[in-house]
């Protein structure tokens, strides 16, 4: 085995805890990844299990999802799960909101409302287009014409006004 001062020595399959409670090395595996993947789609937060029991820090969970294209689309779908549920939670803290309640259920409604977005954009963001929503109704055309007039005076001296011609879009 290589010495811990050789170029070659390879870190323990086991993670060591330093003793501020941070952890100095996780390596990926697909059990590991996929723990991830459902606490998130539960609606927990990665800065509340970050570094707890066999998990990694914060910022491996982001290079991994920059080394593993698997890992990358699990988490994705992961957030867009837990987006549903915060979405879900929104809907029940406002339907049992009372008059006693109702200005901290606002808080927490928006809370909810902003994290589901943040995870779900295209589907629970304000910029998402009718068109990536499931539930949207088909979207409607509307054409505005733009029509030109001129002021004239004709032969008798009287001022009239005339439209202009202009070519259509289906003429040009």
């Amino acid at each position: 085995m290589p010495k811990a001062s050789s170029p070659y020595y390879v870190l323990p399959a086991t993670k060591a805890i330093r003793r501020d409670g941070t952890v100095t090395h996780v390596r990926y595996g697909k059990a590991v990844a996929e723990e991830i993947c459902r606490r998130i789609a539960m609606g927990e937060m990665w800065f509340k299990i970050c570094n707890t029991g066999r998990l990694p820090s914060y910022t491996t969970l982001y290079a991994w999802v920059r080394k593993y294209p698997d890992f990358a689309e699990g988490y994705a779908q992961a957030r867009e799960m837990a987006a549903d549920l915060r979405a879900d939670r929104a809907l029940v803290v406002a339907e049992e909101s009372t008059a006693a309640t109702v200005q901290s259920d606002r808080l927490r409604v928006g809370a909810l409302q902003w994290r589901a977005a943040n995870g779900a954009p295209k589907r629970y963001g304000s910029r998402a287009s009718a068109a990536d929503r499931e539930d949207a109704a088909p979207m409607r055309e509307i054409v505005i014409r733009v029509r030109q007039f001129e002021r004239l005076i004709g032969d008798d001296g009287r001022a009239y006004t005339r439209e202009i011609p202009l070519p259509r879009d289906d003429e040009a």
